[in-house]
């Protein structure tokens, strides 16, 4: 079975189809294989918004089998480092119908705005400059009119860009569907800066497969076994966590100058649930259901579509001191229809917030805006104005690793960020653990463990991380893995194979990242105010992190992931897996 990538160069206009195999066997697809592109195809040192950037789409050998997420990979402009964001939803199996399951490739950049549309053979780039400026809900309606009526499509899945990623916003999402996002690391950015503003894919072809009785025997066990699994999310969706998370010192307060505020009380999902919401929608494939797109706003807003989960909402609840869900879900829709990551950009605007309670910047810094906490209408005029890069926006538009430096005065001291990705939600006095994780993930401080080889592989197999627990109690990870290789491409792993795959994968995506300068060593800690200022939680105990402790902590990290003291990959392992490629990299990484 063959692994085909479709590759289309926007600069010259060039498709092409490149059997990608080989690499796929090696880094297995989605987020492995992800980082091996870049690796090979972006040099080093190359401008994330410059033409030298590519854009990867990555599904992989399950999608579409219990596994809904598509992986968009590309030197991150947030970060400067390797970049990657996940996307639920419906878009990575549009690519698999349409004959690619290697993903696709944009490489080059469009003299103009344009949109991609592919349908099975047939690739177009199509003019855009009706769409540029345009959020991505009225982007998104109005495509799914244009290419019903032009090219008699009515099927067609959709990514967008919206306002922001239009000005290479550094924070900036792309869209798909109204509610999924790849939201981290900017990925909207590089969409944007090759001027193009949708992709959107149909796909009519029939996978073929190599054992499909013993898929569809699978599959079915698995709904029928896994089927009350997960209540809690698909009663509540994901965003119920937040004031668990709340009780147990785990969320931020205050860009994380409390531990505690009656504000969080009122982020208890029954309001929520009660007040708001309206149904929950779920991926294919997908018994959870954990996605809340569509809720009830009081008069005259109505009803809205957006995503409401923990990740993009939690910044905007106590973290900036918004009083509730109406404020949350006013806040939550309006970014993502500008095309904003609200998990980072809500970093931004508390470190704002927290430089204009201390008299850092002023009104006439922040454009006459009077940006106290808790303000809906402060925080909405600041978020349009970073979308827009105008006034202020445009140096808050760099986040969190490139704009502190250039504000200066102090600034930089509040601006609670891990290799340049804002930490909103998460608390980590409240778990050491948590903590750890934010500090050594290689790409910036994602959460739920996402710098951890098995979170790369089940990113690159695109099994959603709330589809985990049940695949583990149903088959068994490592058992359905092997079940579903065989029965899809015939590929038998062995145990053996399967630990080297990734190795191979998590090497590969640290190794990217430090050859575009980050330095474990040096880069693997948090903020100075999560180790010297003590916080407490609602019964007044306090919460706080010794440095000493940490150290440890992550020493023992770096030993679990198979890394040297300074986190850094083996080199004996590196040729063992066949990445002696990688080791002049990291030579030069431990003289400098």
């Amino acid at each position: 079975m063959k692994f085909q990538m479709l590759e289309v160069n926007l600069s010259t206009q060039e498709k092409k189809v490149v059997d990608v195999t080989e690499d796929i066997r090696n880094y297995l697809g989605g987020r492995g294989f992800g980082a091996k592109v870049l690796w090979d195809r972006v040099p080093e040192g190359a401008d994330p918004l410059g033409e030298e950037n590519v854009l990867h789409i990555g599904v992989g050998p399950l999608t579409g089998f219990i596994g809904s997420i598509t992986n968009f990979s590309a030197k991150s402009p947030l970060t400067l480092l390797r970049g990657e964001s996940n996307m639920n939803g419906h878009f990575g199996i549009e690519l698999i119908y349409a004959g690619y399951n290697g993903g696709l490739l944009l490489t080059g950049k469009s003299p103009k705005p344009v949109y991609l549309y592919v349908k099975n053979d047939d690739i177009q780039i199509r003019d855009a400059a009706h769409l540029w400026g345009k959020p991505n809900l009225t982007t998104q309606q109005t495509l799914r009119a244009e290419i019903r009526r032009d090219l008699e499509d009515q099927n067609g899945r959709i990514a967008t860009i919206g306002p922001a990623g239009e000005h290479l916003v550094r924070n900036a999402t792309i869209s798909h569907d109204f509610y999924h996002h790849a939201a981290r690391l900017g990925m909207g950015a590089v969409m944007g800066s090759k001027n193009l503003k949708a992709i959107v894919v149909r796909g009519t072809k029939r996978p073929s497969y190599h054992d499909p009785k013993r898929l569809y025997e699978m599959v079915t066990h698995f709904h029928k076994a896994a089927r009350h699994q997960k209540a809690k999310d698909r009663r509540w969706g994901h965003y119920s966590s937040i004031i668990d998370r709340y009780y147990k010192t785990m969320e931020g307060v205050k860009n994380k100058q409390l531990g505690w505020d009656p504000v969080c009380d009122l982020f208890n999902p029954l309001i929520f649930e009660q007040e708001y919401q309206l149904w929950n929608d779920s991926c294919s494939f997908c018994h959870i259901g954990c996605k809340v797109p569509y809720y009830r706003m009081t008069s005259p807003l109505g009803p809205c579509a957006g995503e409401f989960r923990h990740d993009n909402a939690g910044g905007w609840g106590a973290n900036a001191m918004v009083r509730g869900f109406e404020e949350q879900l006013y806040i939550t829709p309006y970014l993502d229809d500008l095309g904003l990551d609200g998990e980072d950009v809500s970093g931004v605007v508390t470190w704002m917030m927290e430089c204009y309670q201390r008299g850092i910047v002023t009104r006439k810094d922040l454009d006459g805006i009077d940006l106290t906490w808790g303000s809906v209408p402060a925080i909405c005029k600041l978020v349009k104005k970073i979308a827009y890069r105008e006034g202020i926006g445009d140096l808050l538009a760099e986040g969190l690793k490139l704009a502190p430096p250039k504000l200066g005065r102090g600034s930089e001291k509040y601006a609670i960020h891990c290799k340049g990705v804002a930490i909103t939600s998460y608390e980590p006095r409240g778990s050491m653990q948590d903590g750890v994780e934010l500090a050594t993930c290689p790409v910036g401080s994602l959460h739920g463990g996402r710098g951890s080889p098995e979170r790369i592989a089940y990113d690159s197999l695109t099994l959603c991380t709330f589809l985990r627990p049940s695949v583990n109690q149903v088959f068994g990870f490592e058992n359905y893995v092997a079940e579903m290789l065989r029965a899809t491409y015939d590929w038998e792993v062995s145990e053996e194979e399967w630990k080297n795959i990734i190795r191979r994968m998590s090497y590969m995506e640290r190794c990217y990242s430090i050859r575009e300068g980050y330095r474990p060593e040096r880069d693997d800690l948090l903020p100075e105010r999560f180790y010297t200022e003590t916080i407490y939680n609602k019964y007044g105990e306090p919460k706080s992190m010794d440095r000493n402790v940490f150290m440890e902590w992550r020493n023992k990290l770096y030993l679990s992931y198979e890394l040297d003291p300074n986190g850094l990959p083996p080199k004996d392992l590196l040729k063992k897996l066949g990445m002696d490629f990688v080791i002049p990299t990291l030579e030069k990484a431990a003289r400098s």
